[in-house]
């Protein structure tokens, strides 16, 4: 069963008249008219599919899965893509800059090669289930080929890269080729891309809906008489949301202190003269006072009487996965962003901690192990070092999170569009 079959039918064939529309405005976005392939945006793809299937948009900026769809307990990762022509093709489905000098390294020995490119794919897959709350064995490619007059609509596995069953195909001055017998790879030297071959003879690849598209010839005159004909005001379609950056960093030093922050863990014992470590997802996101300064009225209004009055704020964390947890900012200047509660207990009574938020971002997430710093090189490497925060409505008490792109708290802070979804 195809997971585009799961999609009640109302919302498949809403789908399918959005893309119609949007290919048939194509003129639009082109210079010079007579084009009859359709045109068709990804953001776009990516927000009407999130809208229509009721899913969860996970893009946030060169991440493995763009949208999450929740069936019953089941959560599906979708990778969404476009391009021209129906017939077999290389795409690029993974980013890979920030490791390039370690890729660059190992490029004499071809095995080595691909087993390394092989073995960062996965890692960045894993990261990614780890982050929404994703099965291995149950994401997928969904993806909008767009021929002469036509769209179709295909479906494709999207597995980790079997590790064991590497073979070689090809290796010249640009790129390297192989397969591991479940897809066909290829990593491109310059600009640091894996791509993936794509091919409806694939058996793991079905075709789930072709059809017209009629391109509007004065697409500038439709827009113009259509809103003229529309007499009520457009409803609101979406939550109002208010957004801000965190940096998993000191903003003053521009690097993970040693003992405090997503180092916490490192820092003495808390009871005296005992040797006891403190558990390694014990952190906190650091919130610099020039962030409360820049946006004193996120978390509550004026928290600067509550800095005053040193009193501490609670909420919830609602985390990318579905989960949520109770969340504190507290500490000198409320400059902590962690979980944990003073007074909320879990179902098996044990209280909520400064771990549950650390064991989620630190451990399962960005992969931490054996008590290694961090630094900001190493979050750099896994592709962030920022958090996005938000909530929806004005409902401070419910605060979401979720990584952010490598530099988005200065550029946030600096006044600078962040653009998650990039």
């Amino acid at each position: 069963m195809t997971v585009w079959s799961k999609y009640p039918k109302e919302q498949r064939e809403e789908y399918i008249q959005f893309l119609q529309v949007y290919g048939g405005l194509s003129n639009l976005f082109m210079q010079k008219h007579g084009n009859t392939i359709p045109y068709l945006d990804s953001k776009f793809q990516e927000t009407v599919f999130a809208r229509v299937f009721r899913s969860q948009n996970a893009d946030i900026g060169n991440t493995p899965h763009d949208i999450v769809s929740a069936f019953g307990d089941v959560r599906v990762g979708l990778g969404l893509k476009t391009w021209m022509n129906t017939k077999p093709s290389f795409q690029k489905v993974m980013q890979l800059k920030a490791l390039k000098n370690d890729i660059e390294a190992v490029k004499g020995n071809p095995e080595e090669l691909i087993h390394k490119i092989s073995s960062i794919k996965n890692e960045r897959l894993i990261q990614d289930y780890k982050r929404l709350g994703l099965k291995e064995d149950s994401n997928i490619y969904h993806y909008v080929t767009r021929d002469d007059g036509r769209f179709v609509i295909q479906e494709s596995a999207y597995p980790l890269v079997e590790l064991d069953k590497l073979k070689m195909n090809k290796i010249d001055g640009r790129s390297v080729n192989w397969t591991d017998g479940l897809k066909e790879y290829k990593y491109t030297f310059g600009d640091s891309q894996i791509w993936m071959k794509f091919s409806t003879d694939f058996p793991d690849t079905a075709v789930l809906e072709q059809f017209d598209v009629s391109i509007i010839d004065d697409p500038f005159d439709f827009l113009l008489t259509s809103f003229a004909q529309v007499s009520r005001k457009f409803p609101k379609a979406n939550a109002e949301i208010t957004e801000a950056y965190l940096p998993l960093y000191s903003y003053q030093s521009k690097e993970v202190e040693e003992k405090s922050g997503l180092n916490a863990w490192n820092a003495a014992p808390k009871n005296k003269g005992s040797n006891t470590l403190r558990p390694l997802g014990e952190i906190y996101i650091p919130v610099p006072i020039e962030f409360h300064r820049k946006n004193p009225n996120f978390f509550v209004e004026d928290i600067f009487r509550f800095i005053k009055e040193k009193q501490s704020i609670e909420f919830t964390i609602v985390l990318p996965n579905g989960n949520e947890l109770p969340g504190r900012l507290t500490g000198d200047n409320l400059k902590n962003f962690q979980s944990g509660s003073k007074t909320l207990k879990k179902p098996d009574g044990k209280k909520y901690g400064q771990s549950d938020l650390g064991d989620w971002l630190l451990v399962d997430v960005l992969g931490l192990k054996d008590r290694q710093l961090v630094t900001r090189e190493w979050l750099m490497k896994k592709g962030t070092d920022t958090v996005r925060i938000w909530h929806e409505d004005g409902n401070r008490s419910r605060i979401y999170i979720d990584f952010a792109q490598t530099d988005s708290f200065e550029n946030y802070m600096n006044g600078a569009e962040v653009d998650y979804s990039e």
